[in-house]
């Protein structure tokens, strides 16, 4: 029917006075689901002085589709359209959109289904049947079958991008669904529900600034209800990561939060954030380990499990591994960079941690422990004038026992060292 409809175009518009031309046009219309082109090309044809062989056919269907855009009909009427003519699928379409109405969700999937059995490039159905899989049937494997399907069907339709998206997103495959959102969201512009899918794809990939302005943008699109109260909860929270001292203060709103929703990930990183200020290093481990069991790629909770697991030495090579993972993601994050130096230096990886530290150097100054480490690596890589310069800086940042003592000694020997 689509490449029908393709040449069914073009030839209604050179032969604009043949009713059989402009009704077998309108025919192809009906089938892929355009109404309003279908109504148009019958309208022509039937005013047409001469005969032509779809006549009535032409009469019928226009007359269903004017009905229909007056009032939409129930469900016992088109039940028995579709016995009288079953290959309608127009009449299928809205048989099914009757069901969804009365809550029968099954029963809608299966007049959608009926639907695209007729015409397998029905677009329109493909979207209907993912959307109600993802939604009330709750069948994310169908959902993403026929979303795919869609998506082949139609593979420069914002529309379906975003769909496809929210789809995956709840399928896991994050990475994709980043990409067809972050599509969506650029052609569709003000779409407030694909800008709220976006933000949170974003969010649990680690990209924590781009999800804040891509949500705040969804605000702005004037969403519906229940995204403007997430998207409300989602900032508040959200804004917790830049600004720390504001966690205790926050602390009543988080727990009503995690009662309402316990799986809220900005609320659980909250919390688990709130607890490593208290010193309670377990249960912010145990909830950052929780948050990446559902979101594996969610670098935020990656970045501060392996801040976490530096201070214990039998897991610092998974604290590396997790670095790493987070690294792909946050590739200009200067903590990061300063975690991965520190954890370099204790796997004795000193060219990596020099990097490193260098790195996150040229971003935010580095602290006396930094400094440290730093100065260590250079001395272990034999750049010992860079390891007494930076050591020395490293007494002025206020480095702490036992640092302190080793750096002390560290730059009298190379002092000694450089008079012989």
């Amino acid at each position: 029917y689509q490449q029908a409809l393709t040449l069914l175009r073009e030839s209604a518009g050179k032969l604009s006075d043949n009713p059989e031309a402009l009704f077998h046009f309108g025919m192809a219309s009906y089938m892929m689901a355009q109404t309003e082109m279908a109504q148009g090309a019958f309208r022509k044809a039937l005013s047409a002085d001469t005969d032509f062989s779809g006549k009535a056919e032409a009469r019928r269907r226009l007359t269903f589709l004017e009905n229909a855009a007056k009032q939409e009909p129930h469900a016992d009427q088109l039940e028995k359209e579709v016995r009288e003519q079953p290959d309608d699928v127009i009449a299928w379409m809205r048989l099914g959109r009757s069901y969804e109405a009365q809550g029968a969700f099954v029963k809608a999937a299966g007049a959608y289904e009926e639907a695209l059995k007729i015409n397998p490039e029905l677009l329109p159905a493909a979207v209907k049947l993912a959307q109600l899989n993802v939604g009330p049937l709750q069948n994310k494997n169908m959902a993403f079958a026929f979303a795919k399907r869609a998506r082949d069907l139609a593979p420069d339709d914002a529309q379906v991008a975003g769909i496809l998206g929210s789809i995956v997103y709840q399928l896991g495959n994050f990475s994709w669904s980043y990409s067809l959102l972050q599509e969506s969201s650029f052609r569709l512009h003000g779409d407030a529900g694909v800008l709220h899918d976006y933000a949170w794809c974003a969010y649990v990939l680690g990209k924590i600034s781009e999800a804040q302005t891509t949500m705040e943008r969804a605000v702005e699109a004037r969403p519906d209800p229940r995204i403007a109260a997430d998207a409300k909860s989602f900032l508040a929270l959200t804004a917790l990561e830049q600004n720390p001292e504001r966690l205790p203060q926050s602390e009543s709103e988080i727990q009503r939060i995690l009662v309402t929703d316990p799986a809220y990930v900005p609320a659980l990183i909250a919390k688990a954030n709130l607890q490593v200020q208290r010193g309670d290093a377990q249960s912010a481990i145990a909830i950052y380990g929780d948050v990446l069991r559902h979101y594996p790629d969610f670098a935020l909770a990656q970045k501060r499990l392996a801040s976490l697991y530096l201070e214990g030495p039998a897991r610092i090579d998974e604290a590396y591994a997790l670095a790493l993972k987070a690294r792909n993601t946050l590739p200009d994050d200067s903590e990061l960079a300063q975690i991965l130096g520190e954890l370099s230096y204790k796997r004795k990886d000193f060219a990596y941690a020099i990097q490193s530290f260098q790195e996150s150097a040229r971003k935010k100054p580095l602290t006396g422990k930094d400094l440290y480490y730093l100065g260590m690596s250079q001395l272990r890589m034999g750049q010992d004038t860079e390891s007494r310069k930076t050591l020395e800086k490293a007494l002025s940042a206020g480095l702490q026992e036992p640092m302190l003592h080793d750096a002390r000694a560290v730059i009298a020997d190379l002092q000694r060292r450089s008079q012989l």
